[in-house]
């Protein structure tokens, strides 16, 4: 457990314009966890389809699709509504993705990073 605690890093900043936008929309949803993709340098936000939205969350594929087709993924983003690290299951899905996974914990507007 604790070698998946070393595998992301708290930041003091992301791209304004990115940062501006993940953070809206994670305002936008509460209490469910918001969730998009960083294609091309901005943010895409995307719906979350999970069953338990207020626990985690799952990009629509439409969106998916879309961000994909409109420019480069660069990165999944998404928030914790109640705070907190990334979850381990964060680590794991950010492994399986291979891309940068940006995580917002709400209450404290503090920004994580996961790398692949």
């Amino acid at each position: 457990m604790l070698q998946n605690l070393t595998r992301y890093r708290l930041v003091d900043s992301l791209p304004l314009a990115f940062q501006l936008d993940a953070e809206k929309h994670a305002m936008h949803e509460l209490p469910k966890e918001s969730c998009g993709l960083v294609v091309s340098g901005k943010y895409f936000a995307c719906h979350n389809v999970s069953e338990q939205p207020e626990k985690d969350f799952i990009i629509c594929p439409n969106d998916y699709m879309a961000a994909a087709m409109s420019g480069k993924l660069e990165a999944v983003v998404h928030s914790h509504p109640t705070g907190g690290p990334p979850s381990e299951f964060d680590v794991g899905a950010c492994t399986a993705t291979r891309l940068p996974w940006y995580v917002l914990s709400v209450p404290e507007k503090q920004w994580s990073i996961i790398d692949p």
